[in-house]
């Protein structure tokens, strides 16, 4: 029984596959071969090793590809059996990515941060055969729950490990990653026959990997994206959005388990681009000064970071002042270019600035950045403003696990900024009656897994996927974001209230890091405020507070009036109804270890409901006026 019984190939890929002829290959390892016969010599993959970075080539990852194909033919997987990948970014990823669909495998990529438990749901749903981790640790986990995972047969870790202080689970062979690509290298020649007939026989619309969506709405669902879905995109967007080359360097840190991260990745290497590999979100920032990359996939929070950060450094007298004229000029630069017309005086003002500002905050990302690309949650106006302003581009666009990822993107040049961007030419996109997004196109996936009642929920009987979401397409084509139509507040009275534009203005203060609306069903909106400790503690210190934690220190009632007025402030210009009347100041992060949050950092409201539900229950008790309250 084929993968495809029950479900339906999108008309848009079909058609592509019969009769579009601007893509060399329609399989990602067809592509991978084609990159290899023109750059084969050109670095590919690497990592950081002390103050630069080392890097395999085209040819020598395919050479790992082909063993690690080798291996699992000698083991006898057939296609369609599923490969797990429970790894960091590192230069084996790909290796396994497009060593598994090279004989028609299916790869199932997990993030490296999920627990025990989220893990175990993953292998066991996709029944996979084989689960890849990085390190001693993750084998442990994998270990722990191989009995329960009925299919598992094998476990390749990539790092050193201590074969006699494990447990391996009778019918689970445990393999390093080195005896594992040993073991295909010995037997290459011998079965090189069978993995050229395998590979010949991956067609485009064969399910290439299963990526399992990040269950803000529910329990994962494993997204089954075909070969053609990454490849439709990956050609054209390489051309029409980032204008990628052979010379182009990436610097990747967002998960490539996040179907977002992997197109990129898929884009660069379309063209015989390089990837660094940057070894934790702790190092990004001297990772880009070392790399010196050239386009950098990025959620908003970096943005948000280093935004903020420029602000606090120029915080104060004469150096306050130099910043903020350098802000003003870089914006006035921008729009007078974009209407074809800048001034002498403009031209010199903003070369003056450009020195002693601009190139600085350039500096700081590398110095060679020329795309940054956003995506994963909606991005701030004043910040993607302010990056373009010092002349950094961030392209914004928009889409979900299964729209594999891309429906709408800023294309160099093209950028319109407060939206997501145009639709790219493999998609087709309108706005249903009820404002809801939704699309078809060759990217659009094939079917959950399993669950063909959910996927005839996500896409009607006219082949068009139900996003979700809300949004606006204006009179060029761009479409904005409004909010996600699950997570519309309907009041007692009758009211909507979209939370994530309140929510992204409350993170506009730089004493807030997160927040999050709540008052489905209530008389009023009330939020949850989490602090930028870092920020509020420096306040604290400088206003000579005592506290003995951060409990404590929430609750101090000069920071609860400070928090008081911040929401007074943002919320000054919305309709009454859409004003927080209650806050209640968390003494923590969300944090994607309790699960409140996804790997890309939205939030996952229903977890939040239920670990905060007496927080929040007490911010709808007695009257409606603005109040922190203590739990």
């Amino acid at each position: 029984m084929s993968l495809k019984d029950g479900f339906t190939v999108p008309l848009a890929l079909r058609n592509w596959i019969e009769n579009d002829t601007s893509c060399p290959a329609k399989t990602i390892p067809g592509l991978f071969r084609h990159v290899v016969s023109l750059h084969g010599s050109r670095p590919y993959v690497g990592r950081r090793v002390g103050k630069r970075f080392e890097f395999k080539t085209y040819s020598q990852i395919h050479d790992e590809v082909l063993c690690f194909a080798s291996n699992l033919v000698e083991l006898g997987l057939e296609k369609e059996e599923r490969i797990a990948n429970y790894c960091n970014n590192r230069p084996e990823w790909p290796v396994v990515d497009i060593g598994t669909g090279y004989i028609g495998c299916v790869h199932v990529p997990m993030y490296p941060t999920l627990s025990q438990s989220e893990m175990a749901y993953i292998v066991k749903g996709s029944q996979a055969r084989i689960v890849v981790v990085p390190d001693s640790d993750h084998l442990g986990r994998v270990l722990n729950v191989a009995e329960e995972c009925f299919h598992l047969r094998h476990v390749v870790c990539i790092e050193e490990f201590d074969r006699n202080s494990l447990k391996v689970p009778e019918g689970v062979r445990l393999w390093s990653w080195e005896s594992f690509l040993q073991a295909g290298r010995e037997t290459l020649k011998k079965n090189h026959r069978q993995i050229e007939e395998m590979y010949n026989n991956v067609r485009p619309d064969d399910v290439f990997s299963f990526v399992y969506t990040s269950g803000t709405t529910g329990d994962p669902k494993g997204a089954m994206l075909m070969h053609g879905n990454f490849v439709s995109q990956a050609v054209p967007l390489a051309k029409s959005v980032v204008q990628a080359q052979p010379t182009d360097y990436q610097l990747s840190f967002l998960p490539l388990s996040h179907v977002f991260e992997r197109i990129v990745h898929y884009v660069l290497m379309s063209v015989g681009a390089a990837i660094g590999f940057s070894k934790s979100i702790a190092t990004v920032t001297s990772d880009m000064v070392i790399l010196k990359p050239n386009i950098v996939p990025s959620v908003p929070r970096l943005f948000e970071k280093v935004f903020a950060k420029a602000v606090e450094q120029s915080a104060g007298g004469f150096r306050n002042k130099v910043f903020q004229q350098a802000i003003k000029i870089g914006r006035q630069y921008r729009e007078a270019k974009a209407r074809g017309k800048i001034s002498i005086f403009l031209k010199a003002q903003h070369a003056l600035y450009d020195k002693l500002v601009y190139s600085k905050i350039r500096e700081k990302v590398g110095g060679n950045v020329r795309h940054f690309v956003s995506g994963g949650a909606p991005l701030r106006r004043d910040v993607a403003e302010f990056f373009f302003d010092v002349g950094l581009s961030i392209l914004e666009g928009y889409g979900l696990t299964e729209t594999c990822p891309v429906l709408a993107v800023n294309c160099a040049g093209r950028e319109k900024i407060g939206t997501v961007g145009e639709i790219p030419e493999y998609a087709e996109v309108k706005i249903a009656d009820d404002g809801e997004i939704i699309a078809r196109g060759t990217s659009i996936m094939l079917g959950y897994y399993g669950m063909p009642e959910a996927t005839r929920e996500a896409i009607d009987e006219d082949g068009w996927f139900h996003t979700g979401d809300i949004g606006e397409l204006d009179e060029d084509g761009y479409l904005t974001i409004t909010d996600r139509k699950k997570e519309i507040l309907v009041l007692s009275n009758g009211k909507n209230v979209a939370p994530q534009p309140i929510e992204l203005a409350l993170c506009g203060d730089l004493f807030i890091a997160q927040a999050v609306v709540v008052g489905n069903n209530c008389g009023y909106v009330a939020g949850i405020i989490v602090p930028n400790f870092e920020k509020l503690e420096k306040w604290a210190q400088e206003q000579n507070l005592e506290y003995t934690d951060r409990d404590a220190l929430v609750k101090l009632p000069q920071v609860v009036s400070l928090y008081k007025n911040i929401v007074r402030h943002v919320c000054e210009p919305l309709s009454n109804y859409e004003k927080l009347r209650k806050i209640h100041i968390l003494n923590r992060e969300l944090s994607q270890e309790r699960g409140e949050i996804t790997p890309t950092l939205k939030v996952k409201r229903r977890i939040i409901d239920s670990h905060l539900k007496d927080e929040i229950a007490a911010m709808f008790v007695g009257d409606s006026k603005l109040t922190q309250n203590d739990g």
